[in-house]
């Protein structure tokens, strides 16, 4: 095989992949992490923080709330200090596998400066960290740009989301890890073949590049072909699915240390209900699904590598609509997890009192930007290279 076949089988493998030719231009030398792992599950919808983190003992919690409240016999107290705030009933699994275990920080009142209520807007404000719109790269995009690696992050879904797009390189978008292979045997082995002769100049490049192209390939088809299942019964439903996807690429050392999910429904305009209903019914998958990855994780003794992030582009009004559910907020809750996480309560009791909300909605505590330069230090990244230098990691690691 010549070089400019060589060099035209390779691009054509990475996009039928969905990889980006990029990956071609620039060797791909995974830069190689700290061996941690970040998780992110992007909420779509807005998640109605006010029934995540109950004040439950201020009277117009109730008085706002007829119909979706929670009754105070129902919710999960908090032992925070200086505080007396409680999680929804089926978050217990937070409660009793993270929280009294110091491994689960709530940021409450969480967003950014003049938050937008559209969906999409503020999605994507999110995911390049940028309220200016002026970046044109998502905020793990630049880790994966860094580490010149599409490899480095993945995200499980159908489409590859704003957040792991570089200037210069993007991360995977892998539906199933059953689709994630070259089907045409002959042109994979050709491939393999080739690979295995030294080169130079662009052909080189692209040597490497399909060199560790392959190597991720084996990886996620040993996950797939064994017979291994995790040890944990995961639930059933997209939650449990994308959850137990990713522990079996951990248990096979996929190279991704970003793992993201971006999933739906949680936009509650309508019969959101309380304690039972629509709003309930996602916390409950979410919590359970986080809840058996801890323990997968621990079984795999990998617990204290990973880090989870979950949240969602805004929070909801503090007062109930007409039709039995709640419209766009801002100040909304992000849950970060993980063995090595500092567990309390960050941006504290939020007031219901009138004159403390911000046009009716929970007021902006904490940026969202100081949660990612965290997780951006979890991962061995320079926090000012994915957010940049006004914001230092909230200390919860």
């Amino acid at each position: 095989m010549n070089r400019r076949n060589f060099i035209k089988r390779g691009l054509a493998a990475a996009a039928g992949l969905g990889m980006a030719p990029a990956l071609f231009t620039r060797t791909a030398h995974a830069a190689g992490g700290n061996g941690k792992i970040l998780v992110v599950f992007h909420l779509f919808g807005g998640n109605d923080a006010i029934n995540n983190v109950i004040p439950y003992t201020q009277s117009e919690y109730y008085d706002y709330r007829p119909d979706i409240s929670i009754p105070t016999d129902k919710i999960i107290t908090l032992d925070a200090p200086g505080v007396k705030v409680g999680l929804h009933p089926v978050l217990k699994p937070l409660m009793d596998d993270f929280w009294q275990h110091g491994e689960l920080a709530i940021i409450n009142q969480v967003g950014y400066p003049n938050h937008n209520r559209s969906h999409f807007y503020s999605s994507a404000i999110w995911a390049s960290a940028d309220p200016d719109q002026i970046s044109k790269q998502g905020w793990i995009g630049s880790f994966v740009d860094e580490q010149n690696d599409p490899f480095c992050a993945t995200s499980l879904g159908s489409a590859l989301p704003r957040a792991l797009r570089g200037l210069h390189t993007s991360g995977l978008s892998i539906n199933h890890i059953e689709e994630f292979t070259i089907k045409n045997k002959a042109a994979r082995d050709e491939l393999v073949r080739q690979i295995g002769t030294p080169r130079s100049g662009l052909a080189e490049e692209t040597r490497k590049a399909m060199d560790h192209m392959m190597r991720s390939i084996s990886k996620m088809e040993e996950a797939r072909q064994s017979r291994y299942k995790p040890s944990t019964k995961f639930p059933r439903g997209y939650y449990g699915m994308r959850f137990s996807d990713i522990s079996r690429l951990i248990k096979f050392n996929f190279d991704s240390q970003v793992y993201y999910v971006y999933v739906g429904g949680w936009d509650t305009h309508a019969g959101q209900g309380g304690a039972q209903g629509t709003h309930a019914n996602v916390l409950k998958q979410i919590a359970q699904s986080m809840a058996a990855f801890r323990t997968e994780m621990k079984l795999q003794g990998r617990w204290d590598d990973v880090m989870i992030m979950v949240f969602s582009e805004f929070g909801r009004r503090a007062m109930q609509n007409a039709s039995k559910g709640t419209d766009h907020g801002k100040g909304g809750v992000l849950y970060v997890a993980g063995g090595g996480v500092k567990g309390g309560l960050y941006g504290g009791e939020p007031s219901l009192q009138e004159e403390d909300l911000d046009e009716g909605d929970l007021p902006i505590k904490i940026d969202f930007r100081t949660v990612y330069a965290a997780a951006a230090q979890h991962i061995g990244a320079n926090p000012a290279d994915l957010v940049g230098p006004n914001f230092g990691p909230i200390d919860i690691i």
